[in-house]
């Protein structure tokens, strides 16, 4: 090629002549024809920042996508896509990923933006739009930069119900999606593509949706100009206003108990780091907000909890309250508020969301590696070394003692069931995490906290993504499926409830399979709903009034006793069922072994039902069969 192109140049060789050239080492008339509009710019010493193309409506989609970067599509297979597959293989820097039922597609391209950073897209059959929103919504929750296309019934057949059809497909993506749009016209492709992806690609980020109706994506010879996607990025980068860092840093320094909430946006800044300096130069409690990460390590003295799904200490006696990046704690996300008389400094690049309902001292609309940048510049340079001292380390002290006894609490707590069988939850975890890389990702969608108060994740070691925020279940398998595409070179686990495991996620490793994605897949099974069954009877009048009786009528799996290796084998994944905690780290070892060699692996483990009614195995007796009058 590079010869050629040197032939041209010299015009040693015709533009006729070139193209016949590449014609015959197997490339378009299409991209022949790009590679000569980009080489004669260049002879012409112009700058190129795009370049016209002409192709039907398919190939420019590709196109557009391979200018913006994008090395993986999500897609679940549709006629309608016909266009877009011809082009994609055509096109060897893009490459497609099926996933065999749409939620799944979604909650791969999920798991790939949450680990790389980088938008992701999707390109789905209309009809599979339904199945989407699921994992679209936890999407959504997480602020993930996901855009989603779908092919369309023809234009001129709209509105008439027919097959396949609705009567307005954008409406149903309406809550779940920062913008969405329907392409009526083959030469505003281009366009909508390029605006999809900087839509959701702007943090705060968030999914994007865009429709091609099939006479559109089969429209021939358009063209369109094709320019790379960093003529249409948004970089936010808001500094700080000064004044507010100093009246910040005062409330700060001057505090009798301060708190930090540290939320998902510490994480997509890359500013672990800054927080981590932030908590100790202060010595400085940090409740985990509502996030689908781990932005602070939970195995640090300050930790003190989880401000969303869980009640943090000292939220109620905190008199500065710094918000970083999360969502203020409230009783809509199971936690306590923060008291009225609280001073809160709330920072968020998400700024529609400061002082909606708390009454905020401080607004600060700004990004978290800028402002917790500022934080510590004007913190060091308004107090001595000796008077930060004097405020951490009595701080430091507390929390270090306080650390230890809740640490002695939690030994105390799991030793009678430490050596149990089925195994207890905390020393499954506890005893993964001795085995794994120190730089592992783990992905959770687990019923509890166990691998987050059993395992050790901290900047620059093991990285925790999951729950989502949505709590849609159906999501870890394919996320961390997502995750290990955008980081092949790290170990990737997946830890997932097996009532989590049956909404939808069976389909998940003929991806796995397909594509050999070495990723370990931990199912928590202790046939049971813990969570769902605890609070159905918290809530129950009847359990109230009459306890014995109350009946799990829903929340009991175990009948059929469903064997997950037996069910990954048909998928020609290898397995292991694992029943003894002497077993955990031979079984580990086991699938280690099996990754490093390109496979999925899975560990159906037997663990302990915990909660309000864990004992019981009743579940209604219901049988279609034996209420037959006739055996057929």
């Amino acid at each position: 090629m590079r010869q050629l192109i040197k032939q041209l140049l010299d015009q040693d060789l015709s533009r006729r002549d070139f193209a016949k050239a590449m014609l015959a080492m197997g490339f378009s008339s299409a991209a022949a024809q790009s590679v000569l509009h980009s080489v004669a710019e260049a002879a012409d010493g112009e700058v190129v920042i795009g370049y016209e193309f002409t192709g039907n409506g398919g190939e420019i989609v590709a196109e557009c996508l391979k200018a913006a970067g994008i090395e993986y599509v999500f897609d679940t297979n549709s006629t309608g896509q016909t266009t877009f597959y011809d082009a994609v293989g055509q096109r060897p820097e893009l490459n497609l990923i099926i996933a065999l039922q749409e939620g799944q597609a979604t909650s791969m391209a999920h798991g790939y933006e949450l680990a790389s950073g980088r938008t992701a897209a999707l390109f789905m059959p209309s009809i599979g739009m339904p199945n989407t929103l699921c994992n679209l919504y936890n999407a959504w929750k997480d602020r993930s930069s996901l855009v989603v296309f779908s092919d369309g019934q023809v234009s001129d057949q709209v509105g008439r119900d027919g097959f396949q059809q609705v009567e307005n497909w954008l409406e149903l993506t309406d809550q779940f999606t920062k913008w969405q749009w329907q392409v009526h016209h083959p030469d505003r492709i281009a366009e909508m593509t390029r605006r999809a992806l900087k839509v959701a690609g702007t943090q705060p980020g968030g999914p994007a949706y865009v429709k091609f109706p099939r006479d559109v994506l089969a429209a021939d010879k358009v063209t369109q100009k094709i320019y790379t996607q960093e003529y249409f990025q948004v970089p936010v980068q808001m500094v700080p206003k000064p004044e507010v860092i100093e009246q910040a840093v005062q409330l700060l320094i001057n505090a009798q108990s301060p708190i930090i909430n540290a939320g998902p946006e510490v994480t997509r800044a890359g500013a672990n780091g800054e927080l981590l300096e932030l908590a100790e130069l202060l010595g400085i409690p940090v409740a985990q907000g509502y996030s689908v990460y781990g932005d602070f390590p939970f195995t640090n003295p300050l930790f003190q909890g989880f401000a969303g799904m869980g009640f943090p200490r000292g939220v109620r006696r905190a008199d500065v309250f710094l918000n970083l990046g999360a969502m203020m704690p409230d009783e809509a996300i199971i936690t306590q508020p923060v008291k009225d008389t609280a001073k809160v400094i709330d920072v968020r690049v998400e700024y529609q969301k400061i002082a909606n309902r708390f009454p905020t001292e401080i607004p600060i609309a700004a990004g978290m590696q800028e402002t917790i940048s500022a934080l510590l510049d004007g913190i060091k340079s308004s107090a001595t070394a000796a008077q930060l001292e004097a405020i951490r380390a009595p701080r430091m002290e507390k929390a270090v003692k306080n650390f230890i006894s809740a640490k002695e609490r939690a030994r105390k707590r799991v030793e009678k069931t430490w050596n149990s069988s089925p195994i207890a939850p905390e020393r499954l975890c506890y005893e993964i995490d001795q085995v794994l890389n120190e730089n592992a990702i783990v992905v959770v969608e687990t019923g509890g906290r166990d691998p987050q108060k059993w395992m050790n994740f901290a900047p620059g070691k093991k990285e925790l993504i999951g729950p989502t925020t949505g709590y849609a279940l159906g999501w870890g398998i394919g996320a961390a499926l997502g995750v290990k595409i955008a980081q092949p070179d790290r170990q990737v686990i997946a830890m997932v409830g097996d009532g989590a495991m049956l909404f939808g996620q069976i389909e998940a490793l003929w991806t796995a399979a397909r594509y050999e994605i070495p990723v370990i897949m931990v199912v928590f099974n202790n046939h049971s709903y813990d969570g769902e069954r605890g609070r159905i009877k918290l809530i129950s009048q009847l359990a109230r009034e009459n306890k014995d009786a109350w009946k799990d009528m829903s929340c009991y799996l175990g009948n059929p006793d469903i064997n997950y290796v037996d069910i990954a084998r048909g998928f020609e994944i290898a397995g292991s069922k694992l029943e003894k905690p002497g077993q955990i780290q031979k079984v580990m070892k086991r699938a280690i072994a099996a990754t490093r060699e390109g496979r999925p692996y899975i560990i159906d483990a037997s663990i302990l039902r915990r909660g309000v009614g864990a004992e019981s195995t009743w579940h209604p007796d219901i049988s279609i069969a034996r209420g037959r009058s006739k055996k057929v």
